[in-house]
């Protein structure tokens, strides 16, 4: 058995000549140049892929062989995961020629072997350098370009992996960032050629935008073994919102994008001490550039709403001729399609998940003292909970009735009221979590309506419009019933017995 330990970039367009350029400042002790074909295999109802396992055969000029991946672990892009690979001479593969021991218990391994289909291939040209960047430390470049190919339909492979050999992962990340941080068009790949294969034979859901949801953790966890599982949860959440705005742009997507690198953001607060136990985190100043970056989404979801949601209500406001054009004027303003695809695909955005990524597969406890990291993850949940409670419910008691600028200053904590949910919402009971959360996540949706009431009144100053005046006394009347319903609602929320207590 080998562990597959490597780094997967999508690029996009032929770097053959890039790399093959670049590599010579190095010491390339092999390269080879091969055309691959692989087909992956598993029964009808996916037995292999619910055992997180993936199945090949993959035929070269020379060699055949089978291979099968364990379950493993993928963050951020870097792959680790056990394989088994045999020599055959077949285009079947054989499930006997793999170590008994590697299925789960109770497995008809027999049923399994009658049971197997063939569901997809992959046909790529691979060309392969042998890196050595020091005495024992040995990373395989390797450049695949070609065509996945299911059901008739063919999806373009078009990747760089890189791949330890011998030495430490440390080296794997230098080479990486050498290679990637001079030349646009790389980006971090969060899905393997069989998870790809697998959504093209129509065995997978295809993506859609993703509410965040909660993080995993349990009460058997840590500070630090939750902390990590905070990062892991909002790295893929990220990852996954990237390839979707890719494949099929939108604001949402972007928006879910920017809430999973805010997400990291929070968990420097809500795990500082445990932070403060480790190797220092070097993202910070970029991963804030990221949100910054995309801080027009909350105009654009605005515009988006106004051109669909409430085109019916602003019918009847005053000034519409002048307010389309200038929501016409804002939405032309906007970063496009292509704009934000070069800043996705810039090496400075590539870096920023490099970053992350190389922290989470190379940090250590730096403070060996340090009692944070064994923390109860229970006590620090209830701790950050019972804060970020606190705050929220000091400006809600404020007035039974908040005018808008306080219920503007209540939306920033509620959002981060929200997100110490997501990272410890799992630890406590289902139903009491989810009745406590359901005003305030009402009330945020309310709040979301009055943005583009908001986004009127602050537009007005600039509007050449004879009826402003009738302008403004409309948006007042828009305004009051919905702080009257935001009262009703927070009322609510602030009567709910929390659910850590």
């Amino acid at each position: 058995m080998s562990n597959e330990v490597e780094l997967k970039f999508l690029v996009t367009d032929d770097v053959f000549s890039y790399l093959e350029k670049t590599l010579k400042h190095f010491k390339v002790t092999e390269f080879q140049d091969n055309t691959l074909k692989n087909s992956y295999f598993d029964t009808a109802e996916q037995t292999l892929r619910s055992f997180d396992f993936g199945l090949r055969i993959r035929t070269a000029k020379d060699f055949q062989e089978q291979t099968i991946k364990l379950a493993g672990q993928e963050i951020g892009g870097l792959y680790q995961r056990p394989e088994h690979s045999v020599q055959v001479n077949q285009d079947w593969p054989d499930l006997r020629l793999f170590p008994s021991e590697i299925w789960p218990e109770a497995t008809d391994v027999g049923l399994l072997q009658n049971s197997l289909q063939k569901l997809f291939t992959t046909d790529f040209h691979r060309r392969t350098w042998k890196v050595e960047l020091k005495p024992g430390s040995v990373i395989e470049v390797a450049y695949d370009i070609g065509f996945i190919e299911a059901n008739g339909q063919t999806e373009p492979i078009n990747e760089v992996e890189l791949e330890i050999i011998s030495g430490d992962v440390d080296s794997l990340f230098e080479l990486a960032e050498q290679l990637s941080m001079n030349r646009s068009g790389w980006l971090l790949g969060s899905a393997s050629k069989a998870q790809r294969g697998y959504r093209l034979a129509g065995l997978a859901s295809e993506p859609d935008v993703r509410r965040m949801g909660y993080v995993s953790v349990t009460r058997e966890q840590n500070a630090y073994s939750a902390l990590l599982s905070v990062i892991k949860f909002a790295i893929k959440h990220w990852q996954f919102h990237e390839q979707l705005y890719l494949k099929q742009p939108s604001v949402n997507a972007l928006l879910q994008l920017r809430s999973a690198a805010t997400l990291l953001v929070h968990s420097r607060l809500l795990f500082s001490d445990v932070y403060a136990a480790l190797t220092p985190v070097p993202w910070d100043d970029d991963l804030q550039a990221v949100i910054d970056h995309f801080s027009w989404l909350d105009d654009a979801l605005v515009l988006q709403r106004m051109q669909l949601e409430y085109k019916q209500m602003l019918k009847n406001a005053p000034c519409q001729k002048e307010l389309n054009e200038m929501v016409e004027h804002s939405n032309a303003k906007l970063p496009n399609f292509s704009e934000t695809k070069t800043f996705l695909l810039s090496p400075m955005y590539c870096g920023v998940m490099l970053k992350l990524s190389k922290w989470l597969a190379t940090h250590k406890v730096v403070q060996p003292g340090s009692t944070a990291p064994d923390l109860p993850i229970e006590v620090l949940a209830k701790h950050n909970l019972d804060d970020s409670w606190q705050e929220l419910l000091s400006l809600s008691r404020l007035s039974d009735e908040l005018d808008h600028d306080h219920y503007q200053q209540l939306r920033e904590l509620l959002r981060h009221n929200l997100q110490v949910g997501v990272c410890f919402a799992a630890l406590f009971d289902n139903d009491r979590m989810q009745g406590f959360r359901l005003p305030w996540l009402n009330m945020l949706g309310r709040l979301s309506d009055l943005e583009h009431i908001e986004w009127i009144f602050n537009s007005a100053t600039k509007l050449s419009c004879a009826d402003s005046d009738q302008l403004n006394i409309w948006l007042h009347s828009q305004l009051k019933p919905r702080l009257l319903e935001l009262d009703q609602i927070r009322q609510r929320g602030i009567g709910m017995q929390p659910y850590w207590e």
